[in-house]
């Protein structure tokens, strides 16, 4: 098997990272590193004092919150993040000269720049992980090209100075993107960017694994009175319907010992705020312990610390790595079967469902774990079963490998698909 040179592109990359899916990227780089293969990450300046490298990260990219206003002075921001972001990939392809390009998240740094920037023809593979794909077209670096300011005197200044920028190829129009090299980390997310007409017919599902030896199987059960939420702390995570549960639990039914760990941080300080009312004004000061944002050692050896997860998710998630590193560690999981959850949780056998928001049905199925003989030790079994059949780290890595092979042989993957 040929060694490939590999530059990986993700807006975010640990130790400065946000949250599960920036560590899976980096448990790819170094899955493929293992394997022989050369990789080099190019991420953003987020959380550093400014640009920085050490040989194998590269920290040059400028990144802006998604929701960056485009009028006083945004839109110089982000006509700045283009410009520099550009420069960067091709500073990197120069010296580097990888074999193909490896996007993860693009979200903040900008989709346009990696299709603008390079002098030669790298392949472009994608990972996708979240909706990005499906919305594309809100992408900045594609839309300042037709964009109209509401102030007259701005927009005519941006008329005459994006073709004189394009002239001058200090920033030329991006070409559309394309997307005929594809991996999504679930079903849910191709047959989303499906629907919304997206010519991704060829591409191929790659779904998260797991590193058993990191979360190892609790041969016995911890106090299944202790429950588990691990996430941000947000209103579509749904943390407030597993504090209603816990109410109904220890109020209808007398389970004044049931606990409930809420790990994660939150970037929305009003619902935290929110949330910590609920728990006052239910009377659970004493049973619920928020623990903040941890690091993801300390996040597995909380896992070996409890017996049930609480998964109360409101939106379709793409594909939950938290999910899956609770039921390799031997806890049974209670959860929302929405989105990319579909694909991993089997109700009754490898865990127990409930719809989202119904905080009784949620009740219901965590009494069913304490009350019904067998059952939780049964869930546990087979969510570990459940994720050595099918959600092994190894076996997603083997499957990212053959496919970044066959990208940079140059191997189409579907001659129906063109540029969208």
């Amino acid at each position: 098997m040929k060694r490939l040179r590999i530059a990986v592109v993700s807006n975010h990359y640990p130790p400065h990272y946000i949250g599960g899916y920036e560590l899976g990227c980096r448990d790819v780089v170094n899955g493929l590193q293992a394997r022989g293969h050369e990789v080099k990450v190019l991420t953003s300046t987020y959380n550093v004092d400014g640009p920085e490298d050490d040989g194998e990260v590269y920290r040059w990219l400028v990144s802006l919150p998604p929701w960056e206003p485009v009028s006083s002075g945004g839109f110089f921001r982000l006509l700045r993040r283009e410009i520099i972001n550009r420069r960067s990939l091709t500073r990197l392809c120069r010296t580097f000269s990888p074999d193909l390009i490896y996007v993860w998240n693009p979200a903040g740094i900008s989709l346009s720049f990696v299709f603008s920037s390079q002098p030669t023809n790298v392949p472009v593979c994608y990972f996708v992980s979240d909706h990005w794909l499906s919305e594309w077209e809100s992408d900045f670096g594609y839309g300042m090209w037709s964009y109209r300011h509401p102030r007259r005197a701005r927009r005519a200044v941006w008329k005459t100075l994006l073709p004189l920028l394009d002239a001058s190829k200090v920033l030329r129009r991006p070409r559309p993107p394309d997307f005929r090299r594809v991996h999504f980390a679930s079903r849910f997310l191709k047959d989303a960017a499906l629907a919304k007409g997206k010519p991704v017919a060829c591409a191929k599902v790659i779904h998260w694994g797991v590193n058993v030896e990191l979360a190892p199987y609790q041969t016995e059960s911890q106090n299944p009175l202790r429950l588990l939420y691990v996430g941000q702390v947000a209103p579509h995570k749904g943390v407030h319907t597993a504090i209603e549960a816990l109410r109904r639990l220890v109020r209808e039914h007398g389970y004044e010992a049931a606990t409930l760990t809420i790990a994660g941080g939150s970037v929305n300080p009003d619902y935290e705020q929110q949330v910590r009312r609920l728990v006052s004004s239910s009377g659970l000061e004493r049973s619920v312990r928020f623990t903040g944002q941890l690091p993801r050692e300390q996040l597995l050896s909380l896992y070996r610390h409890h017996a049930i997860l609480v998964f109360p998710s409101v939106w379709n998630e793409p594909f939950s790595i938290t999910v899956l590193e609770a039921m390799s560690s031997g806890l049974a999981v209670v959860g929302t079967p929405t989105g990319g959850s579909l694909e991993i949780l089997r109700d009754g056998e490898n865990a127990l469902v409930f719809p989202k928001e119904d905080s009784r049905q949620c009740a219901a199925q965590i009494l069913r774990l304490w009350t019904e003989p067998g059952l939780l030790e049964k869930i546990r079994v087979e969510a570990r079963l459940t994720i050595e059949s099918e959600f092994r780290f190894e076996q997603m890595v083997d499957s990212i490998e053959q496919s970044l092979q066959e990208v940079a042989a140059g191997a189409g993957w579907c001659e129906c698909l063109g540029v969208v």
